[in-house]
């Protein structure tokens, strides 16, 4: 059913263009069924059927100034385009940099903080040796092989 509606619908459409082309009137007519149907000629019943105006087709005139404006935007098309390339471009450039700044800057952090003093809170002072830490511990001596015996009194 939808293929014969569209096959109407087409057929109409091609006599209302047809019908424009050729500057007649056009008469649409609804049945008792609800059906739609174009045509050149008045029906027999008037009451039910409406005339359909179309408008005329554009001038010469109209068509080149509508082409002229189509190539006019499609040249403001084209400038936006290599502006928006241009614009990404720099954006990526402005990117990159900061990235770089970024691992610069954290690889002079990481350059202080190997280089800070790692003499536990002693100072360096050139020419001069650090104060000696902390002596390291002793192992636990072993246990005696005999047991000790203390004199009473």
């Amino acid at each position: 059913m939808t293929v014969i509606n569209n096959c109407f619908k087409v057929t109409a459409l091609a006599l209302i263009c047809n019908a424009a082309v050729n500057a007649d009137t056009i008469y649409k007519v609804v049945d008792e069924n609800g059906k739609t149907s174009y045509s050149t000629t008045p029906p027999a019943n008037s009451n039910d059927s409406t005339i359909v105006n179309i408008a005329p087709p554009p001038s010469d005139k109209n068509i080149e100034a509508a082409k002229a404006r189509h190539k006019t935007n499609m040249e403001t098309a084209e400038q936006l385009d290599k502006n928006r390339q241009t614009r990404n471009e720099l954006i990526e450039q402005e990117n990159r940099q900061k990235r770089e700044n970024q691992k610069q800057n954290q690889q002079r952090q990481d350059a202080e903080t190997n280089n800070s003093n790692n003499d536990y809170g002693y100072p360096y002072i050139p020419g001069r040796r650090p104060l000696p830490g902390r002596p390291p511990a002793r192992p636990p001596s072993a246990p005696p092989s005999r047991p000790i015996v203390l004199p009473i009194r």
